[in-house]
């Protein structure tokens, strides 16, 4: 098929930023931000819904530590806002993290803590961006980690249509997209001034488009077309590997081994893929799942695994970094993600610990003196390949105090 046609209308919001949440704390582990029930989905929860957040991490240590929470309303950009916590929350603030287990038969001693927003003892009032702090109440100062979640109001409908015919290449190595804004349940008198739109591309930060102004205004109608920024890299299908199991190698993993005192993963050898074919595989758009074959609750009776990442080069890739990325460190390029060349094995290493489960992941080249990664060098891009879109648009009003998020779409190319 020439083109990628992929045209939804929905009435949700996200944040202008995706989120990026982090472990502050090196004893904190497997931070994870979703929407309880379904891990598939970015962190967003409506309104007044029947839908909650859900905050996960591991703490290395069996001790239990009175952890507490406080929530920040922010802006588009993740900068705390000026409105009261009267404002947007109902009910208190700086409230304990009471759930917690310790881990159970696993050679790596943690706890496990995990909250949900709401609850019982607090509710969000406003739409927007929030950031949520974790810290030590016998050390309030110290923060352990933060998450961040964003709360969308059914106000506007975007629909986009994702083409590989581009204003750069056909049918190569781009996807484009097209958006279509409906204002006619909402009012913006002037986007230019009030609007911001947003797009990313499997919750990656880096490469994330901002757009204001509309090439076409037609009624109620705010049309983005032929616009640069909305040209992605295609990228590849995310590489995958899965263990599960102290007694057998899972998917893509060569070798399970005990080197006292932890189980080590050997991944196989990756391979650059540049210069390959593309191959369709049902990834889950860098996302990773929990998961222990032999326990009966993955939050507490999956062990962690060094886990051996290696990725085969002659010779170093050009001028640059090489990351690893997913949804494990936030699909963000983290300086703790970084591979290291090993000139006698020929190949970029990693070792980092992970806990049990089935993970996704790529590789990320960012030339010196860049910001944006690209994966021409490492994964190749593909104009078939499946891609999760995510399209935000928010709305401060001339003489508002803070960003409304107003509409939402989520949108996957297809082959």
């Amino acid at each position: 098929m020439n083109k990628l046609l992929y045209i939804l209308l929905f009435q949700l919001i996200l944040p202008a930023v995706v989120a990026q949440s982090k472990a502050a704390d090196d004893l904190v582990r497997t931070l994870t931000v979703r929407v309880k029930e379904n891990w598939q989905v970015p962190p967003v929860i409506e309104l007044n819904g029947d839908q909650s957040i859900e905050i996960k991490f591991d703490y290395l240590d069996l001790n239990v530590h009175y952890f507490y929470y406080k929530i920040t309303h922010c802006d588009a950009s993740w900068k705390p806002t000026d409105i009261s916590e009267s404002e947007f929350l109902n009910g208190f603030n700086n409230q304990p993290i009471e759930i917690h287990k310790t881990s159970f038969n696993t050679y790596e001693n943690y706890t496990n803590y995990q909250f949900t927003i709401p609850n019982d003892n607090l509710k969000v009032r406003l739409s927007g961006n929030y950031q949520v702090t974790i810290y030590d109440n016998d050390n309030p100062e110290t923060v352990i980690a933060t998450a961040r979640f964003s709360v969308y109001e059914r106000l506007v409908n975007v629909g986009a249509t994702i083409n590989t015919i581009t204003d750069i290449d056909y049918n190569r190595g781009h996807q484009q997209l097209d958006l279509q804004i409906d204002t006619r349940n909402y009012t913006i008198r002037t986007p230019q001034m009030e609007m911001k739109v947003v797009v990313n591309q499997n919750s990656r930060t880096d490469n994330q488009a901002l757009l204001t102004i509309p090439t076409i205004t037609q009624g109620s109608n705010l049309l983005f077309t032929h616009v640069r920024d909305l040209i992605f890299e295609a990228g590849n299908e995310f590489r995958r590997f899965e263990m599960v199991s102290y007694r057998y190698n899972g998917l893509n993993v060569e070798q399970i081994k005990h080197i006292n005192p932890y189980f080590h993963a050997f991944l196989y050898r990756d391979k650059i893929k540049t210069f390959s074919t593309y191959v369709y595989d049902q990834d889950q758009d860098g996302r990773c799942f929990i998961r222990n074959s032999e326990a009966q609750d993955f939050d507490n009776e999956s062990d962690y695994f060094v886990t051996h990442f290696s990725l085969a080069s002659d010779a170093p890739i050009g001028n640059g970094k090489l990351y690893i990325l997913g949804e494990f460190n936030g699909f963000k390029i983290d300086p703790a993600w970084e591979m290291e060349y090993d000139i006698d094995q020929r190949a970029y290493t990693k070792k980092i610990s992970l806990k049990q489960g089935a993970y996704n992941y790529q590789y990320i080249f960012v030339p010196d003196g860049q910001q944006k990664g690209t994966t021409a060098l490492t994964d190749g891009n593909f104009y078939e390949t499946e891609n999760e879109y995510t399209v935000r648009v928010f709305h401060r009003p001339i003489g508002g105090r803070y960003d409304r998020l107003v509409g939402y779409g989520l949108f996957k190319s297809t082959k």
